[in-house]
């Protein structure tokens, strides 16, 4: 189940296909790079050229890639999804409000 609450959102047009939940840059494209700038979560899917909503502010679901622990930093992952963030991450862009094992689900908190 996906769920998520968000305090601010963006409208982008997408630059490449996302999915619902992917994160999002901020040249408005699937983040596909460990540590990359996230400008956010996308509410919905869209294909190159179609608006969808991101989640700026707020909470949600994604995938983690590694175990996480509740209160860790996050970092996007460049298969998708989210890792705890390193010693010295770039673009921590979240924390971790429950634990996951590699693979499940971690509600985050983007600000």
């Amino acid at each position: 189940m996906q769920f998520f609450t968000e305090a601010l959102s963006d409208t982008v047009v997408a630059t490449t296909a996302i999915d619902a939940f992917d994160l999002v840059g901020f040249d408005d494209a699937k983040v596909a790079a460990d540590d990359a700038p996230v400008k956010g979560i996308a509410k919905n899917p869209a294909a190159i050229g179609e608006s969808t909503a991101v989640i700026m502010v707020g909470t949600g679901r994604v995938r983690a890639k590694g175990a996480i622990a509740k209160g860790a930093k996050v970092v996007s992952a460049a298969t998708g999804g989210v890792k705890t963030a390193g010693a010295t991450p770039a673009n921590a862009f979240a924390t971790a409000l429950t634990a996951a094992a590699d693979g499940e689900f971690v509600s985050i908190l983007v600000r």
